[in-house]
């Protein structure tokens, strides 16, 4: 941050809360330690930070135009009641971080282009299908949504609409443990609020996620992976 920046320049993101309000939690912590300067988490849960605001979810809350960012999916759920917040994210017309259970509600059509999505394998399969190797399926995705798709795994590959692609270097065996999506979802949609393009966000929240993840060793927990956050940011 610069000696003129504040809350807002350094970028607001929405986390999105549904269901399983542990999930969103984790993106909320994870999108402040990786340098957003405010953290709206729109729904139930009470674990975060005291830093954290909270709100009632409503479509008018993701209707302010501070927001730079807002992340749907975690912890959403597949039920009527997640399908309008997902419905009401997109209507939002702000830049989108879809992950999680978004990514098994959305029809790929309606997805805005600019978007960032983040599936895992199956969730990749679901959307997209398995025909061609990794790389010539995410390229053929965000060619065909026009968004940006980070392909999580061991391999995660970054894909943008005019066919740059980049390939993550080898990360922690130890993020395969429950919530760590969560936290990088979080991680990228600070790095989009900040301002970076699709592209650029998107590698830079995988960069962030595994070099916290290799600063911590074993056995680390996704609370303990979004807490450090902070001390590989920089």
């Amino acid at each position: 941050p610069g000696p003129d920046s504040h809350k807002y320049t350094r970028g607001m993101v929405a986390i999105v809360a549904g269901g399983m309000a542990g999930a969103s939690e984790l993106a909320s912590l994870a999108a402040m330690r990786a340098g957003a300067g405010y953290v709206l988490h729109l729904g139930e849960g009470q674990g975060a930070p005291h830093a954290l605001v909270r709100k009632a979810f409503s479509p008018e809350a993701l209707a302010d135009d501070r927001i730079g960012a807002i992340v749907v999916g975690p912890g959403l759920g597949r039920d009527d009641a997640a399908r309008h917040m997902l419905d009401a994210s997109l209507a939002a017309h702000r830049p989108l971080v879809i992950d999680g259970d978004a990514l098994r509600l959305i029809d790929p059509a309606s997805i805005p282009a600019g978007s960032i999505l983040t599936p895992h394998a199956g969730e990749f399969a679901h959307l997209f299908g398995q025909e061609g190797d990794k790389i010539a399926r995410t390229r053929r995705a965000a060619a065909q949504t026009g968004a940006v798709i980070v392909h999580k795994g061991p391999d995660t590959v970054i894909a943008a609409p005019d066919g740059r692609v980049v390939v993550a270097g080898a990360a922690s065996p130890w993020l395969s443990t429950a919530g760590t999506g969560d936290v990088l979802a979080g991680a990228i949609g600070a790095m989009r609020a900040a301002g970076l393009d699709p592209f650029a966000a998107a590698g830079a929240g995988v960069w962030l996620h595994g070099a916290a993840a290799r600063r911590l060793g074993p056995a680390f927990i996704a609370d303990d992976l979004a807490d450090a956050l902070s001390a590989v940011r920089g």
